[in-house]
C-alpha cells in the first residue's frame, strides 16, 4: 500500500540542539516540501503506476514525502544511490530532512526501484521548484559570484 506522509515527531528527531545546527539551505527545502502538496502528489501519482492496486493493497510502502526528499538530496549534492543512502544512515541531520525515524533508511536498490517510477515532467517541476529555494540571494554581487548551484536535480 502506498503511504504518502511519514509518520513522524519533529520534536523528538531533532532535538533543541539539532535545530540551531540546520543549514538555512535545508530548512529553506525543509519548508518548500512540507508545504508543496501538489509537488508531493505528482510523485504519489508517478509511484501508484508501478501496480495496478499498489494504492489499495500490499504492505506499506517507503513514504512518498521520504522517497522525494531522498531524491531532492540525490540530486542536490550529485550522490549515487548507494551514497544517498550512506550520507542520510549515518546524520541525524539528513535523517530528520528525509522524515526518517529510527535510522531506517530505504535500501539502495529501493530507491533505484521507486525513483525509475518518477517520469521526467515530474523530476523537472521538482528541479525548478528545488532551485528557486537554492538560488542565490540577492546579497552583494561578490556573494553571488561565488555562490554555487547544483547542475542538474
Amino acid at each position: 500500500m502506498l503511504i504518502t506522509r511519514a509518520q513522524f515527531d519533529e520534536e523528538r528527531a531533532q532535538g533543541s540542539e539539532g535545530a540551531a545546527k540546520t543549514p538555512a539551505l535545508l530548512k529553506r527545502l525543509d519548508r518548500l516540501l512540507e508545504d508543496d502538496e501538489e509537488l508531493l502528489e505528482l510523485v504519489r501519482a508517478d509511484l501508484a503506476r508501478r501496480y495496478r492496486l499498489t494504492t489499495l493493497h500490499g504492505r506499506h510502502s517507503t513514504p512518498v514525502e521520504v522517497i522525494l526528499r531522498l531524491f531532492v538530496l540525490k540530486q542536490l549534492f550529485n550522490w549515487g544511490f548507494e551514497q544517498t543512502e550512506k550520507q542520510v544512515r549515518k546524520s541525524p541531520l539528513l535523517q530528520w530532512f528525509c522524515r526518517i525515524t529510527d535510522s531506517r533508511v530505504p535500501d539502495d536498490t529501493t530507491l533505484l526501484r521507486w525513483m525509475q517510477l518518477i517520469r521526467p515532467e515530474t523530476r523537472q517541476q521538482i528541479a525548478e521548484r528545488v532551485l528557486r529555494v537554492y538560488s542565490p540571494s540577492k546579497r552583494s554581487r561578490k556573494t553571488q559570484t561565488k555562490s554555487k548551484t547544483p547542475k542538474e536535480i
